[in-house]
């Protein structure tokens, strides 16, 4: 079986030895990143609780300080990062990136920004829209009203779009109605 090396480092086996820490945790590894970052190197860690259908992954500061000092110590132990480096941990985020086709069917109906490979049926190489679904192969995302559908494998990067949740505001002088819940209501009086 090939292992992916990436700088010196075997990502597959470093994945495998943290695999117990985040099970032990109830947690799981949604994606792994080693580079460098300003002149140091640095493995990110981004995890969720498993089972878990939030966007943000359901993740406590805990949870990341706890998985970071324990998934230190098993990689300490292991060996299996020959450089100095820094250990970050955190939640996917909510402008998580959509890495897999399964990612894409658990956030159907959500924003999210898809750039492609080469662009689509209408032109457009970068696609913001709600992921309408994901047919095996295929992802389709509504832009405005409009169904777009591509094949993954022209999927280049995506993310979730934040979308914070407007309430509309009351006019500036209005007042709110008054609650007549459980009251009857008043009868006018006839002369």
């Amino acid at each position: 079986m090939a292992h992916t090396t990436k700088a010196g480092v075997d990502i597959d086996r470093v994945r495998a030895a943290l695999a117990p820490v985040l099970a032990a945790h109830g947690l799981a590894l949604v994606d792994l990143e080693w580079g460098t970052d300003r002149g140091q190197w640095t493995l990110r860690l981004f995890i969720e609780r498993e089972g878990n259908t939030s966007v943000s992954g359901g993740v406590t500061l805990d949870d990341c300080s706890e998985v970071s000092r324990d998934a230190s110590a098993v990689l300490d132990v292991e060996d299996l990062i020959p450089h100095h480096y820094n250990l970050e941990v955190s939640s996917p985020g909510l402008d998580r990136k959509l890495r897999t086709e399964a990612e894409f069917r658990r956030f159907q109906g959500k924003l999210a920004k898809v750039k492609l490979k080469t662009a689509a049926s209408d032109g457009q190489k970068l696609l913001r829209g709600h992921i309408e679904s994901a047919p095996p192969g295929r992802v389709a995302v509504l832009v405005d009203g409009k169904r777009i559908e591509v094949a993954y494998d022209n999927v280049v990067d995506a993310h979730l779009v934040f979308e914070l949740e407007t309430h509309a505001k009351p006019k500036k002088g209005a007042r709110p109605a008054k609650a007549t819940r459980g009251k009857e209501p008043r009868k006018s009086k006839q002369t």
